[in-house]
């Protein structure tokens, strides 16, 4: 921009006036007013926070001794719902060792001071930079998880606050506080090498590992002093979540970490460069694994303590923020009260029948024998000449005998624990051949197969009573292992009909018990679908028909006309299925448990347990609330409750599933097929249940429930194999822990509730009220009359419309006219099918349907109304009832 000579002079003379004077006045007072205030802010936010932190130190618990902060043994105790001890967590001495400062590695402790408090030996307790750090990094990233808790904070934060149990992130920021103040203290009165020795034999290293001794002995077999570079990193690894980065269970995610704190001593002269390419390279993890495979704990859970500790420490980390670290310090030393849901009596039983071989019997070809066989879990440790170390497990050995030996049958099952070990022996002998080595080590674990899964629980509240997850001695198999009952999920079969079919159709679309469905032939992706009885088709079923017999066509007829796949999904998940992928599983094959991966037994069981609680799901339990020492409540497990079904739909349910073990009549005689699960009846006592079979009896269900109990048991191989047709042990487990559970409790289960459901006299055939002497007279065996429960607003008010009565002329065979003497005239009882059910494919309903010839014809004998000659009565000129009658 220019200017000219006189615009200059222009503006001198207006910045003179006296009007821009008063301007820059008032603006200078502005100014010096803003300055003022902002002071005054700064200086009270100072002498505010100079306050509060006063007063938080004021509210500082003193640290008398030096014992506050050594580590502690406050075991937890993990309590039944009787009151008796389930578990104690642990047992004195059993989770911590502590040792001398001198016994720890340099490296280890290089390794520590690197990942968690690299200014360890120059601060006095509080890292001011790293506090500045994370405060840099909360402000210009928004993460305010940077941590800058030294280890002398830590030590103080595990062993004099116990981890503490804040629940709001004000308690936090005052305990840090608190933390800092104590920790400066602390520093005065104990050198760096004792802080150090309390803070290595404190810290959790997973497995419940609580110290480095532990640690070292777990993972190594080795006292810490004995550790080298790679070993030591590999613990220090685990510190920070020590189940993401458990070396045994992932050894991946440990490296990983590993590598880091590897890089970061070289970079800070721990180590040499050639020494961290030296641990890096070092496969240590198969010493873990060779360690491992033959470890003995010094206890072992029960399947219902491994849900109770998994889900205590879940709640730990997500309700009271808590790292997994933490948590686990807590559960092993915080001296924590546990109390479960667990029934001592009833989990006796339920391990008892789990475990009695009387219980595992199977026919086959006419000949009875145990159900009994083992699978392989192996390991082989090799060191071959040249000092190179080689591990195997049970898939080397499957594909040894699959490909080496030839044997294409081979499964890794085993009929006997000899011929196991045989296997496992003519493995490792090919190895040692091969090879030329020595064994380091060699684990051969047998596990009785097939295997059983059961859940026991209370309906109306949703806790669990018992568990059970899987045969055999869990002291061999150690804690927290595969629980089969809450982490197994396997197809469900026909158990799935109830919850996404049936009871939804009943619920909301007008469905009832009497609902008909055709039973022809059903095409599923071009290949027709059969029941289990075989290629018969039996006609029109109705829904107590399908459930009491598991009819898989009625069941898929109804999802597709009645419910639709997404109302169904829709009902799936309201019971609390958390398992089903829509993409996949939303198809017609749904209703028979055609599942991509299936369900928990846990939460099928709870889905039962809706519809025995008149339809309200209630989130499974298996623990009720944790305590401190002193008995101040820290957690309660708040359950999840939502109504899934109307009271009404529930019982109906109920009373369907009832007819599965009681029923009222022989479903379809004529193909000799009954209700499923007879054998399941237990005198005295109302029970309703459903079975179910996967394809080639891969997977054997049962779940149901009396007015007190609900259980789900499951039985199958753990790697799928055909279990055989002949088995029945799901049943007989099932009947025998219901009736021993039940013992003393008769007049509270002898029946279920019913009220508020009426009953009528319907035709199975049209699911219409029965017409007497006509829908039980066409000569079908299959057909039945019958009183059935419905709602009350869904009564039928019409009569049966498929049996029909047709007047026939004896002399001619044909419909009967108006001149047809009476004596000449038959009533004959035939059956419809309607037109949308009409093919070619014959059921068990064809051969009463009326004959095409017999259709529109009248009879061609008597024609007119003259009398005939001997016998033959004189015709009335027009006859007063019908030809033919519908009912």
């Amino acid at each position: 921009m220019r200017f000219r000579k006189q615009d200059v002079k222009k503006r001198i003379e207006t910045i003179g006036s006296e009007e821009m004077r008063q301007k820059n006045r008032f603006f200078m007072f502005l100014v010096v007013l803003a300055v003022a205030l902002f002071v005054t802010a700064v200086f009270s936010g100072i002498f505010l926070a100079v306050g509060s932190f006063a007063e938080i130190i004021r509210n500082t618990p003193p640290m008398e001794n030096i014992a506050d902060v050594q580590p502690s043994k406050n075991k937890s105790i993990i309590y039944a719902a009787d009151g008796s001890i389930m578990q104690e967590l642990v047992e004195s001495g059993s989770n911590r060792i502590s040792v001398n400062y001198e016994d720890f590695p340099h490296d280890l402790i290089d390794a520590v001071i690197t990942i968690e408090d690299s200014r360890f030996f120059e601060h006095e307790g509080v890292d001011v930079k790293g506090i500045i750090r994370a405060i840099g990094v909360a402000l210009t990233s928004g993460n305010l998880s940077e941590g800058a808790s030294t280890i002398t904070q830590q030590l103080i934060k595990n062993n004099f606050f116990d981890g503490g149990f804040e629940k709001n992130y004000g308690d936090r920021l005052e305990r840090k506080f608190q933390e800092q103040y104590l920790a400066l203290q602390l520093e005065k009165q104990l050198d760096k090498k004792t802080i150090l020795q309390y803070y290595l034999n404190t810290i959790n290293f997973g497995n419940n590992c609580l110290g480095a001794e532990v640690a070292a002995r777990r993972y190594f077999n080795k006292h810490v002093s004995e550790l080298d570079l790679a070993e030591c990193t590999v613990l220090v690894a685990t510190t920070s979540s020590p189940s993401r980065y458990d070396p045994i269970k992932h050894p991946d995610n440990n490296q990983r970490r590993r590598q880091i704190i590897l890089n970061y001593m070289a970079n800070n002269g721990c180590i040499s460069e050639a020494e961290r390419d030296v641990a890096s390279s070092t496969d240590v993890y198969k010493r873990v694994q060779a360690v491992a495979a033959n470890y003995t704990g010094v206890q072992t859970f029960s399947y219902f303590t491994d849900v109770v500790f998994e889900d205590v420490l879940s709640a730990l980390e997500k309700e009271l923020g808590y790292s997994e670290s933490e948590a686990y310090n807590l559960l092993y030393s915080g001296g924590l009260r546990i109390y479960t849901t667990m029934e001592p009596e009833f989990q006796k039983i339920v391990d008892q029948e789990v475990n009695n071989m009387n219980n595992y019997l199977i026919t086959e070809n006419g000949v009875t024998r145990t159900a009994m066989s083992y699978s392989l879990s192996y390991v082989l440790g090799i060191r071959d000449e040249g000092g190179h170390e080689f591990y195997y497990n049970e898939t080397n050995v499957r594909n040894y005998f699959l490909d080496v030996v030839g044997r294409s049958d081979f499964d890794l099952i085993f009929d006997t624990e000899e011929a196991l070990q045989e296997a496992a022996t003519e493995f490792r002998d090919y190895i040692l051949d091969a090879t030329n080595g020595k064994i380091i080590t060699e684990n051969v674990v047998s596990t009785l197969e097939p295997q059983t899964s059961v859940v026991l629980m209370d309906q109306s509240s949703g806790k669990v009573l018992a568990i059970s997850g899987g045969r055999g001695d869990k002291s061999k198999i150690g804690s927290l292992t595969l629980n089969r009952a809450t982490q197994s999920t396997r197809q469900p079969g026909s158990t799935f009909k109830i919850v996404s079919t049936y009871a939804p159709a009943l619920d909301i679309k007008g469905a009832t018990l009497g609902s008909t469905y055709y039973d022809s032939e059903l095409l599923i992706d071009g290949k027709p679908l059969h029941d289990w009885w075989g290629g018969v088709y039996v006609g029109y079923a109705n829904i107590r028909q399908a459930i009491m017999t598991s009819s898989n066509i009625i069941a898929v007829k109804a999802l597709e006309d009645t419910v639709s796949e997404n109302l169904a999904l829709e009902y799936v998940k309201s019971f609390g299925i958390t398992t089903l992928v829509p993409e996949t599983d939303k198809s017609p094959v749904m209703t028979l448990g055609g599942l991509k991966y299936g369900c928990t037994n846990l939460e099928m069981t709870a889905a039962y347990a809706t519809i025995a609680n008149n339809g309200v799901y209630k989130e499974p339990i298996f623990w009720t609330k944790v305590t401190d020492s002193e008995g101040k409540t820290v957690l309660y497990n708040e359950q999840a409750t939502e109504t899934v079904l109307k009271q009404n739909t529930a019982k109906l349910l109920t009373s369907a599933m009832k007819s599965t073990i009681e029923p009222e009549f022989m479903v379809f005689p004529r193909e000799k097929v009954t209700s499923t699960n007879t054998y399941c009846r237990i005198p005295g006592i109302a029970l309703a249940a459903k079975s179910g079979t996967t394809n080639d009896a891969n997977d054997l269900w049962l779940i149901g429930y009396s007015p007190l109990y609900t259980m789900g048991v499951w039985c199958g191989f753990d790697e799928t194999r055909v279990i055989g047709s002949g088995a029945n042990y799901h049943r007989v487990i099932w009947s025998r822990i219901m009736e021993a559970i039940h013992k003393g409790m008769e007049s509270e289960a002898a029946e279920f509730d019913m009220s508020g459901l009426v009953k009528a006299k319907i035709c199975s055939k049209s699911g219409l009220l029965a017409k007497e002497d006509v829908c039980d007279a066409c000569g079908d065996e299959n057909c039945h009359i019958y009183e059935e429960y419905f709602t009350p607003n869904t009564v039928p008010t019409e009569y049966c419309n498929r049996h029909v009565v047709c007047h026939v002329c004896s002399s001619s065979g044909l419909l009967a006219g108006e001149f047809c003497p009476e004596k000449k005239v038959e009533d004959r009882i035939y059956f419809t099918v309607d037109d949308e059910d009409q093919d070619e494919i014959l059921t068990d309903d064809s051969p009463f349907t009326i004959p095409e010839d017999l259709i529109g014809t009248t009879c061609d004998v008597h024609t007119t109304d003259r009398i005939y000659d001997d016998d033959e009565e004189e015709t009335r000129e027009h006859r007063d009832e019908p030809l033919s009658e519908s009912h």
